[in-house]
């Protein structure tokens, strides 16, 4: 019976510890893409194993958050939530929030498709039931546009392309400008 007492208040001291932040690396910087994931080859995901961003994203949509954006964003990223997460149809992810460090390096990324209800996070760790109502509502509110279709968003990727002019020469930045999604 002790035992049986012992785990039952093991539990109940398990199940309130807070939610450990997602993610768990050090990170300087957290940025928000949407992006129409059938325009790179190399896959679906926001970033790649080499540190490069995929190539469909739209940048016009991009926003750096701020401080008070990231708390948010990490709090939804590491709290489980009652939601029902549907079948996976599709996984055709075009939102994405990636984190970097202060050389501008990828330490974690996260991909949703709102239009099945998944994600991907690396690393893992995330929340497994994320609450993807409220990071629907997340991304509205910092402005991000939600489609109805993924053709849809290869609409709104084509249309920021640049016209067949060729675009005239500009000085080579700074590596850490390089980098810098919101640098020149």
């Amino acid at each position: 019976m002790r035992t049986l007492i012992a785990l039952f208040f093991l539990a109940i001291a398990h199940a309130a510890e807070p939610a450990k932040p997602w993610p768990p690396a050090a990170f300087k910087y957290a940025v928000a893409y949407c992006y129409d994931f059938s325009q790179d080859p190399r896959g679906y995901s926001i970033t790649f194993p080499d540190g490069s961003l995929h190539k469909g994203v739209i940048r016009a949509t991009t926003v750096r958050l701020t401080e008070a954006q990231v708390t948010k964003l990490r709090t939804l990223l590491s709290t489980d939530s009652k939601m029902e997460h549907g079948d996976v149809d599709c996984y055709d992810p075009h939102h994405a929030f990636v984190f970097y460090d202060a050389d501008w390096k990828v330490t974690a990324s996260i991909d949703v498709c709102f239009l099945c209800d998944d994600y991907a996070a690396r690393p893992k760790g995330t929340s497994d039931l994320i609450d993807l109502a409220a990071l629907e509502a997340f991304c509205r509110e910092i402005g991000l546009p939600l489609l109805k279709d993924s053709p849809d968003y290869t609409a709104l990727y084509r249309r920021e392309q640049p016209s067949a002019a060729p675009a005239k020469p500009k000085a080579e930045p700074s590596p850490s400008e390089q980098d810098d999604p919101f640098g020149p």
